[in-house]
Formats: C-alpha cells, sequence, structure tokens
C-alpha cells in the first residue's frame, strides 16, 4: 500500500495498545521502513482501546486511501471509518465514522476487517474476522462512490462454515494469481491457512493439517475439562489467556499417545470472564474461546 504516492510500499498496522502507525519505505530494492507520527484525525492520534487493525480501502472511490479499523471491542461499533480528505500523497482525517449493517453499527468483539471483491461485481465486499472464529463477508449492494451492506454470511470451505472457534484475522488476496479472490487467516496459535477460492464453490482449504484436535466445555464452572485427539504422540501442554493476551495458568500433561485423552484444568482461582484455552502437541497449537463463570 503507498500512503504517500511516492511509488513504494509502506505499511499501516495496528497494535495492542489501539495506535494506528505508519510505517515510511525509504528506497527501493532492499527495504528500508522509518516511523512516522501515527495517523491522527481531527489533530489527535486515532485511540482505539485496543488491539487497532486497520485496513487501508478506497471507502468511496476517489482515488485517496481510507482506513477502516477494527478494534477489541464491540460495542458501541467495532469498526470505525475514517474518509481521506487529503490530497495525493498527504492524507488527512477530520472526522470519525462507522460501518454499517442494515443500518446498525456491526459488533463483533477482536474485529479484523479487509476488503477485496468476492462475488466479482466490481465493488469492494468487507471481510471481517472476530472472536467468533467465522469470517464473515459483508456483500456491497450499493456503489463503488458509496458502499452499503445490508447482510451477511460466513464463508465455508468443504461444505462447512470456516470455524476456528478463537480469534481469526483474514486477509484478501490472490494466492495463485488465477484473477479470483483467496483468503489468508491467522488464529491466535500463530499459524497461517491459505484457502483458495473457486468460481462456483467460494472458498476451499488446501493448507490447514493439524495433528491435534481439540474440544472443551463452555461456559465452564471450576474446572475446564478438554477432549483432544492426537494423531501421533507428543508432549501436551495446555494454557489460559486472558483476552489481552495475559496468561492466566499452565498445565502439562506429559507424553500423551496417539487417540483421544480428557484434560482438566482447575479454575477456581480464575475470574469469571472469557478467555482463550491454548493447547500444544509437539509443535502443533490450537486453540479455543471458553466463558469462564463465578
Amino acid at each position: 500500500m503507498d500512503w504517500n504516492a511516492d511509488g513504494r510500499l509502506d505499511i499501516i498496522v495496528g497494535d495492542r495498545l489501539g495506535n494506528v502507525s505508519y510505517f515510511r519505505r525509504l528506497f527501493s530494492g532492499d527495504i528500508y521502513l522509518i516511523a512516522e507520527p501515527k495517523v491522527k484525525v481531527a489533530g489527535k492520534p486515532i485511540s482505539l482501546g485496543h488491539n487497532s487493525a486497520p485496513s487501508v480501502v478506497d471507502w468511496n472511490n476517489d482515488g485517496l486511501p481510507d482506513i477502516v479499523a477494527g478494534r477489541l471491542e464491540g460495542i458501541p461499533t467495532c469498526l470505525y471509518l475514517y474518509i481521506n480528505k487529503g490530497v495525493t500523497g498527504a492524507p488527512l482525517f477530520n472526522e470519525t465514522d462507522t460501518v454499517f449493517c442494515s443500518g446498525e453499527p456491526i459488533q463483533l468483539y477482536v474485529s479484523y476487517p479487509d476488503f477485496g471483491d468476492m462475488n466479482n461485481d466490481g465493488l469492494q465486499d468487507l471481510i471481517l474476522g472476530s472472536s467468533t472464529g467465522r469470517i464473515a463477508c459483508y456483500t456491497n449492494c450499493g456503489t463503488a462512490d458509496l458502499p452499503v451492506f445490508e447482510e451477511h454470511e460466513d464463508l465455508i470451505a468443504d461444505g462447512e462454515v470456516i470455524n476456528f472457534y478463537s480469534y481469526i484475522r483474514p486477509s484478501v488476496c490472490d494466492w495463485n494469481e488465477d484473477g479470483i479472490p483467496d483468503i489468508l487467516a491467522a488464529d491466535y496459535s500463530g499459524e497461517i491457512f491459505l484457502f483458495l477460492g473457486e468460481p462456483a464453490t467460494g472458498v476451499e482449504e488446501v493448507e490447514a493439517a493439524c495433528s491435534l484436535k481439540l474440544s472443551l466445555n463452555s461456559p465452564a464452572v471450576d474446572l475446564i475439562r478438554a477432549s483432544i485427539e492426537l494423531r501421533s504422540s507428543a508432549e501436551v501442554i495446555a494454557a489460559l489467556y486472558s483476552i489481552d493476551g495475559r496468561l492466566q495458568c499452565m498445565e502439562s500433561y506429559g507424553i500423551l499417545n496417539s487417540g483421544v485423552h480428557l484434560l482438566h484444568m482447575d479454575i477456581r482461582d480464575i475470574p469469571a470472564g472469557v478467555y482463550l484455552f491454548v493447547s500444544s502437541a509437539g509443535e502443533v497449537t490450537v486453540s479455543r474461546s471458553v466463558v469462564v463463570l463465578d
């Protein structure tokens, strides 16, 4: 993305503190970047609370880069819209708006937006990851100058809704350069999954092999009971993280053989809330969200 129109690709990125930062590329060839002042709206740095996730898109088709940014919280809205009122090479943001679906603000937690023409109608559609673990597609039924979203559907692979059961970060690309949008998606474990788009059937998962399957009880009281299935023997470790990434507790279960095993984690000292249960077997990690009740 060329933020300052100098012919070089720059980086706009969010962070855990809710900022939106701009890193300007200095030269062609080898990649050298310099940190510029944080992106501002109405003269003040954009601050989204926690876990800002900006996506640069030409929202109103005027040739200038705008920003749609997700964040940790979903209320009153999970997406903020910043329309560029500057000129080519000098973005300027004067006010904050939001993104609506059927006239209401979209309200999902831990939102990660991106944009792509998913149905080949020449309009940019909204792709949105969130704490649901699913990838929602909001089809643009408006125009290139004025996007309108009336409904959404979750993306499907191999006949089933894509569901990572934890925070998912999708990015639209054309991985194999066939003119059809593909999806790269990362989950809380740090793995990256590739879904290749097909004209008639949507997206097909081609890389998501995992030697560990995990299910657990949610909501949970006093004890998390998790069931894991191993394809081969491995050392198994489980950890519980808060929504802001803080480690709450960790258990080691030693080396377990292939097959199904039951894991227990004592959570009597854990406050009520939403957490992430992360289980690893060897080098493979799988995560699931869990609600803890008093």
